[in-house]
């Protein structure tokens, strides 16, 4: 991995732990919360044995499944770019390409389905390779809105 001292700072945002670490932990948040959505909309029912801890423990078992499965998935994309961008001395979209790659294989394992996972990893490739390659305009929202060029107009004097 190249040295953050040569260029002054990490232009990525951080060594390669932290850059991971971020990636897993957010991905584990983001997929609890998806899988309490699905928990809340599928039909846990409460039986009389159980009662409600049971549905409780149920939900919680979905939202570990989830919780799971996209930190495995967020983990394996920024190990795939971390390890693009040290083995290849650049950073560029195609180290994004290459974590989305090994995203969708954990997918596909996941699934159980190899092919799944690699459609899924090509499309995760080519939807960074698009980012990448437009500097990130394809998520931005339209010319106008919060670049700074329009004048803000102040509601409430203080």
């Amino acid at each position: 991995m190249r040295d953050p001292r040569e260029q002054g700072v990490a232009s990525a945002g951080g060594d390669a732990v932290s850059r991971i670490g971020s990636a897993f932990v957010s991905s584990v948040v983001a997929g609890a919360a998806l899988g309490a959505v699905r928990a809340t909309w599928s039909n846990i029912k409460i039986t009389k044995a159980g009662g409600r801890a049971s549905a409780f423990m149920q939900v919680l078992g979905v939202m570990g499944d989830y919780a799971m499965t996209f930190g495995s998935a967020g983990l394996a994309f920024a190990s795939g770019d971390v390890i693009a961008e040290s083995l290849r001395q650049k950073e560029d979209a195609f180290n994004g390409a290459y974590g989305a790659m090994g995203a969708g294989l954990v997918l596909g394992i996941r699934s159980g389905s190899i092919g799944f996972g690699l459609g899924a990893g090509a499309v995760g490739a080519a939807a960074s390779l698009a980012v990448g390659a437009s500097n990130g305009n394809v998520i931005r929202g339209p010319s106008g809105f919060g670049d700074g060029k329009i004048p803000t107009k102040k509601f409430l004097d203080n």
